[in-house]
């Protein structure tokens, strides 16, 4: 009977000690779990602020041109000749593209904002070299006297 008491005992004994080896291991994958949300959450965080300063880096890109653009233009106007008005005529042509894709790249999301950074960059690229196929066209227009 003593035999069986401490098989029993024993028994008793590994079973209570197992019960807090898996009581550990439940806790364990708990806190595995909140680590791996809180990696997630931050993670999301990093990447909607990537997205944030890369949006306002076009956006500022745009807005620099755009102001360009509108220097040029008030200087133009202050020479009332055919050339100049053809001038400013091409500059607010570009100047209405820009004004769209900087709303394009305001409005963008997370899905969107691949497609619409390569249209900015290449918009951006086209409007280069129309503002330097524009200054070389017109460059008797910007002659400081």
């Amino acid at each position: 009977m003593k035999k069986i008491f401490l098989i029993i005992g024993i028994a008793a004994f590994f079973a209570c000690n197992e019960s807090n080896t898996q009581q550990e291991k439940k806790e364990d994958v708990k806190d595995d779990l909140q680590k791996a949300g809180d990696d997630l959450k931050s993670a999301a965080s990093n990447t909607g602020d990537y997205l944030s300063e890369q949006k306002k880096q076009a956006e500022d890109a745009i807005r620099e041109r755009i102001k360009e653009i509108d220097q040029t233009t008030t200087e133009l106007k202050k020479d009332g000749d055919e050339k100049s008005v053809a001038a400013r005529k091409k500059l607010e042509a570009l100047k209405m593209q820009m004004n769209k894709k900087l709303e394009d790249v305001k409005s963008s999301s997370a899905q969107t904002w691949d497609s619409t950074r390569a249209a900015a960059d290449q918009l951006m690229k086209k409007s280069d070299k129309e503002w330097t196929d524009f200054k070389q066209d017109f460059k008797d227009l910007f002659k400081k006297d």
